[in-house]
């Protein structure tokens, strides 16, 4: 009779375990910093200063002026104005909204990373290191590239209003 119990009680416990699987940062003016091991990370709300230490899953930054810095992540998503991102590496990356600033390597592997920025005033500096594909659209974004010899240069595509893009 137990059996279906211990049954019962593993189905109850285990969605609870599964959503255990992010670090949330939400609110406003936290100072933190965290061991990733895989894990999601959603920071929300405004004026955040985080450090995310190791292996990251896909780190979202959401709301206004966090500074975030990052070791390594699978993706990273940065939307909302006057937030800073900068890292050791990242799959890849999207940038909306405005003025925001991002400074990281994008990592792509078999098929070629994604970096889709748009919206206003955004100022990206990339190194690439691997096959990596550059969509840029809105108003009076700055995008620069640098990448090693060895490293075939991007796919380019451009859309909107006094947009650069450079290689360093």
């Amino acid at each position: 009779m137990r059996l279906p119990y211990l049954f019962l009680a593993t189905a109850i416990l285990l969605p609870s375990l599964a959503g255990a699987e992010e670090i949330s940062i939400a609110g406003v003016g936290q100072s933190r910093d965290f061991i990733c091991n895989g894990e999601d990370v959603a920071v929300t709300g405004q004026g955040h200063t985080v450090e995310l230490k190791g292996s990251c899953g896909a780190i979202g930054i959401h709301g206004s002026g966090h500074k975030v810095s990052f070791e390594d992540s699978t993706s990273l998503a940065v939307s909302g104005a006057q937030n800073k991102a900068s890292g050791g590496s990242t799959g890849n990356l999207t940038v909306e909204t405005a003025e925001n600033m991002v400074s990281t390597k994008v990592h792509g592997g078999e098929t070629p990373a994604v970096i889709d920025i748009s919206g206003a005033d955004h100022v990206i500096e990339l190194e690439l290191t691997g096959p990596t594909k550059i969509e840029v659209g809105g108003a009076k974004n700055s995008v620069s590239w640098t990448a090693a010899a060895e490293v075939k240069a991007p796919s380019i595509s451009t859309s909107g209003v006094e947009n650069r893009i450079v290689r360093r």
